[in-house]
């Protein structure tokens, strides 16, 4: 089976002023090999909007980005309340083209759950 992730997807978290909403700083990452990245993020950022953003796929037949997971909100700050220095953005992701064959069984099984009862 084909894998779902594809090394070297570009992810950038970008930060904007939270009163002007002008861009502050951006910092750029690639996933690995199971959809993952690791952004080292200078300095604190209490003060500004940031989010991970989804620029580009390394899969042609996997670009087009998906409404609503092209971006999360992640918080780049000491004043939240998190012990760790470890931040995690929800999944970001790409559609295929042309959808895996398992998806068709997968789909299958949940129209032959009848919800009427």
């Amino acid at each position: 089976m084909p894998s779902l992730f594809s090394t070297g997807a570009k992810v950038r978290v970008e930060c904007k002023s939270r009163s002007t909403g002008a861009q502050t700083c951006s910092f750029e990452g690639h996933t690995d090999h199971t959809g993952t990245y690791n952004i080292p993020v200078a300095d604190e950022h209490e003060h500004e909007l940031c989010e991970s953003v989804l620029i580009s796929s390394p899969d042609t037949a996997c670009a087009k980005t998906v409404a609503g997971r092209e971006r999360a909100p992640v918080f780049l700050n000491n004043n939240n309340g998190v012990a760790s220095n470890v931040r995690l953005a929800n999944a970001l992701g790409f559609e295929k083209d042309t959808p895996l064959a398992a998806c068709t069984q997968i789909l299958k099984m949940y129209e032959e759950v009848d919800d009427r009862v």
